[in-house]
């Protein structure tokens, strides 16, 4: 991240996976009903518009949202995501 000196605002580089994957989670969960979803997992409410400005500012830049096969290109981006990092659960619950 870095800041800009003349402003308040940053520039973030994420790999276009990641942001896909992020903009699909946000949609679900912080755009639908106001973000009535997290209600149990924030500390305060600014939390939510925070999130609400991370998702305007991926949508600003993703094309994907706006594709006709954007099901397909999340489901793309979720593996690559999972490729790359691993997942948050991998290998928990399994006998």
């Amino acid at each position: 991240m870095m800041a800009d000196a003349a402003s308040d605002e940053i520039t973030l580089v994420v790999d276009r996976s990641v942001a896909v994957v992020l903009f699909e989670f946000l949609s679900r969960t912080v755009d639908d009903a106001d973000g009535e979803a997290l209600l149990d997992f924030i500390d305060d409410e600014a939390e939510i518009p925070a999130l609400w400005a991370l998702l305007a500012g991926l949508e600003s830049v993703l094309t994907e949202p706006m594709a006709e096969d954007y099901e397909r290109r999340v489901l793309a981006a979720r593996e690559a995501v999972m490729k790359r990092f691993g997942g948050a659960f991998s290998g928990k619950g399994e006998d």
